[in-house]
């Protein structure tokens, strides 16, 4: 009970009623109105996190939250039925060992240290899918490797829809816990002999399409108003599900070699198991090759795998996401650690009496240092994880979308660049059900099947931009022009579209203003000083804002939008102007290349205009 209740209490205490940061706005929205997410869909997630959305407390994103709470609270579960009978196979010898009935508490120190690291806990601090990814995989190496007397008829049934339960939520979750089925499945094979192999597949195939049947919901459901892809195709179908829109975000695509990779990877699990834990994961990894305990070797190779397929396909160390794919490899490493607990409880008591062995004093030091410290760590772990997601439950988030949505005029057209802004905005107003006048163009997924249909459907005067992303790929200023004859136009200043857009543009707020025709360095100079000024009230605000120094998305959303302000003011010759919003992303990011130049430029004797592009980022940003 306290393995299950502990972790889902620390969990729950994580979540908070922000719509959070990066795509969690997103996977509540599409929760609340059962749509399609962003590739590969989650259709399974959506659907349990539905029903999360029912329970009348707090607002629809904490709902979600206690869904990953709960999940958290069954990896606890499944930990301790993995670390008891562990810690008990290694305390096992030929004499007792004293104090046995202390046995399952140390197995319950180590499940929850497997489980209330800063790795599974923020997961379960936002509405977010890998707190039920990480169960899911728990829960198919629980099946596969615990000895828990299950037949192995039965565990090769139960592994098999677990690990499609697991496709149909995050695949590359699931498919690092596929080894262990598949060994399951050949051990299985080999009981039965190859000519029982057609008799024992079929229900190994009915399982595995059950499993897979929430896949079902992406097509039922790709019309729903909180749908982000549209399901209308064989086609659409396979580019969701195999989200390749994400595909060039992993890999060479992803800044550093492999070597950086690895670290930030162990850095995390290290944070997460602390490093006491983690020696202590390695050292029972030997030792439990050494006892020749063959389950606990898939332990060690799903954590491997974790491990080398997330160093390999990228990492990007500040990104809560990217150590969401490490549930499962920190899960099976906080377990393994009750090996080397239960091998220096059996070592100390085996040890020779004094002068040969250690003192009574000795073994009491050995015994806090060995056993009882390895198995407690749980605690800074624990209290480590809760202060690093206070931002989660902080209200940044709602700060910044009141100031996305505070000042836009009736019926006005947002273009959002950034993926983040276009969730936030869904979530406002799908959710919140704030500013229904405002129509928001997500720009990076027009391209998506289904997204032009359903931005003409809601707003038929989009034509022209939506023509621009049908013939081009990307919005064109005549677009836009076009569109701002009729409704007002807002956009997002991004690298993509900021030199085209600085003739016709007029900073306002936290978005710019369209012109139909080219702009004047006076009226420029005449909306800069409310719109710096708006900025820097912005900016205190978010940085009272409850974990405000844990969570470098708020200091990212000031840095990105005073980085575009300073290029447009250089660009238009407003140079007061760009040297007071360097000052502000310097503020953040003293020695970025690209603001150390721009001010070096700016700094110099003249007047006018200043060529810009030498300063603006190009490579692809990460979201």
């Amino acid at each position: 009970m306290l393995a299950f209740a502990i972790p889902a209490l620390v969990g729950t205490l994580a979540g908070g009623n922000s719509m959070g940061f990066y795509d969690a706005p997103e996977l509540a929205s599409c929760a609340a109105g059962l749509g399609v997410t962003h590739p590969p869909g989650h259709p399974l997630f959506v659907a349990l996190a539905a029903v999360a959305t029912l329970i009348p407390v707090g607002t629809v994103a904490l709902r979600v939250t206690l869904l990953g709470a709960l999940c958290l609270g069954a990896m606890g579960r499944l930990a301790y039925g993995l670390t008891l009978p562990l810690a008990t196979a290694v305390v096992d010898g030929p004499t007792p060992v004293t104090g046995r009935r202390w046995l399952p508490w140390l197995a319950l120190g180590h499940a929850l240290g497997a489980t209330l690291g800063i790795a599974l806990v923020r997961q379960t601090s936002r509405a977010e899918v890998y707190a039920l990814a990480g169960m899911l995989a728990a829960a198919t190496v629980f099946i596969s490797a615990a000895p828990n007397g299950w037949s192995l008829a039965t565990r090769t049934r139960l592994g098999v829809l677990t690990l499609a339960l697991g496709g149909t939520n995050h695949h590359f979750i699931a498919l690092t816990a596929a080894p262990v089925v598949l060994l399951t499945l050949a051990d299985r094979i080999r009981e039965g002999r190859a000519r029982a192999l057609p008799r024992m597949a079929l229900p190994w195939a009915a399982l595995g399409v059950l499993g897979l049947l929430p896949y079902a919901l992406l097509g039922l459901r790709s019309m729903a108003a909180a749908s982000i892809v549209r399901i209308r195709t064989i086609g659409d179908l396979v580019w969701t599900v195999s989200a390749r829109a994400f595909q060039k975000n992993s890999g060479a695509g992803v800044p550093g070699s492999f070597r950086e990779h690895l670290l930030d990877v162990l850095d995390w699990i290290g944070q997460s198991l602390t490093p006491l834990g983690l020696i202590a994961a390695a050292a029972a990894l030997f030792i439990a090759s050494r006892r020749n305990l063959p389950w606990t070797r898939r332990l060690g190779l799903v954590a491997l795998l974790g491990i080398v397929a997330r160093a390999g396909l990228g990492f990007v160390a500040d990104n809560p996401d990217a150590a969401g794919y490490l549930v499962p490899a920190v899960f099976c490493l906080g377990s393994l650690g009750a090996a080397f607990t239960a091998q220096a409880w059996r070592s100390i008591e085996d040890a020779a009496p004094p002068p040969a062995g250690p003192s009574p004093r000795g073994r009491r030091l050995l015994r806090a240092a060995l056993v009882i410290a390895p198995a407690v760590m749980f605690i800074p772990a624990g209290v480590f994880s809760l202060h690093e997601t206070l931002g989660d439950r902080g209200d940044a988030t709602e700060v910044m979308t009141a100031a996305d949505l505070g000042t836009m005029p009736a019926r006005a057209v947002i273009l959002a660049y950034a993926p983040e802004t276009a969730f936030r905005l869904r979530y406002a107003q799908l959710i919140d059900g704030e500013r229904p006048d405002v129509t928001v163009i997500p720009a990076a997924f027009v391209p998506w099947p289904g997204m032009t249909n359903t931005l003409l459907a809601r707003d038929a005067a989009l034509l022209p931009v939506v023509r621009d992303f049908l013939s081009h790929g990307s919005p064109r200023m005549g677009g836009l022009l076009d569109l701002a004859t009729r409704r007002p136009v807002r956009i997002e200043l991004d690298p993509h579209n900021l030199l085209d857009a600085v003739p016709y543009v007029l900073p306002r707020g936290t978005f710019a203003e369209v012109r139909t025709e080219p702009t004047t360095l006076t009226a420029v100079r005449a909306t800069a000083p409310a719109h710096l000024a708006t900025i820097e009230r912005l900016r205190d605000a978010l940085a009272h804002t409850p974990g405000a120094d844990r969570e470098p998305r708020i200091a990212e959303y000031i840095l990105w939008r005073a980085y575009h302000d300073a290029l447009f003011f250089a660009a238009r010759g407003a140079r007061h102007e760009a040297r007071a919003a360097v000052a502000t992303a310097r503020r953040i990011a003293p020695s970025a290349r690209e603001l150390v130049g721009l001010a070096a430029v700016l700094d110099a004797q003249g007047e006018g205009p200043i060529d810009v592009s030498p300063f603006v980022v190009h490579a692809h940003r990460r979201e």
